[in-house]
């Protein structure tokens, strides 16, 4: 999952998706690393019919095969995806091993608002950062932001804001997962879509990146409890909803929760 814009830019789809997993060090190779190349896309038909609000940003990268990352040594760092209105997580646990009884526990509906706006909040990512040479971050960065969530006129926005006043998401960080720890568990809320201002507009040159960020305080987060049903319009289509549960399962399954 990434944002839309990611892969689709002036009405065209970008011709080859790289997806890199595992990846802590993007100049050089890590252990358990896993690279993949995939020309297999799709976006939210909100977004392709021109709605590019933060929620529609959506799109899904289909990958050749079944990545191998819930064994890996980065996997305790994998954020959970929560039930929502439009997809239910179910687990199964062996209840008796000798009768094969199971019994299932599901997953709560969603989080709160109060939940997310009162929760250790990260955004991860490989953006551009102030160094010397104005370039992408080598190694992957965190920066701790509070929650909030915003209504102008119908629409209602869940926005980041860095913790440290300085701290902004910047060019390459978009499609970055917003992760929260929620009742001792880490939790993905959603996927950076842009950012913006509810203040001013930036007098600055959109390419020149550094000066361009800094005047946007706020991160449009993708709401996975609203994108989510993008998320299953997509993969119903192409027969792949399947996949999400059982992914989680394997991910969360008993003992791994």
């Amino acid at each position: 999952m990434t944002a839309a814009h990611c892969v689709f830019s002036k009405d065209e789809f970008a011709l080859t998706a790289k997806v890199t997993l595992n990846d802590v060090y993007l100049s050089k190779y890590d252990d358990q690393e896993q690279e993949f190349r995939s020309h297999a896309m799709a976006i939210s038909k909100q977004f392709l019919n021109g709605v590019s609000e933060a929620n529609n940003d959506v799109g899904i990268v289909f990958l050749p095969k079944i990545a191998a990352v819930c064994d890996s040594a980065t996997s305790a760092q994998i954020a959970k995806l929560t039930s929502t209105p439009s997809i239910s997580f179910v687990r199964s646990f062996v209840l008796d091993s000798v009768d094969s009884e199971y019994f299932q526990i599901e997953t709560p509906i969603t989080v709160s608002q109060f939940q997310l706006e009162n929760s250790v909040c990260y955004i991860a990512g490989w953006g551009k950062t102030e160094n010397k040479t104005a370039s992408y971050s080598d190694n992957l960065r965190q920066m701790m932001v509070k929650l909030s969530i915003r209504r102008v006129g119908k629409r209602k926005y869940l926005m980041a804001k860095g913790v440290v006043g300085s701290s902004r998401a910047c060019m390459g960080d978009s499609g970055s997962p917003v992760y929260c720890f929620i009742e001792g568990k880490r939790v993905l809320v959603g996927t950076i879509a842009h950012i913006g201002s509810f203040v001013k507009m930036s007098q600055q040159d959109p390419s020149d990146h550094l000066h361009f960020c800094r005047d946007f305080e706020y991160t449009f987060i993708a709401d996975w409890r609203e994108s989510s049903e993008r998320v299953v319009e997509i993969l119903e289509k192409y027969g792949e909803l399947y996949q999400l549960n059982e992914g989680q399962n394997i991910c969360f399954g008993p003992g791994k929760f």
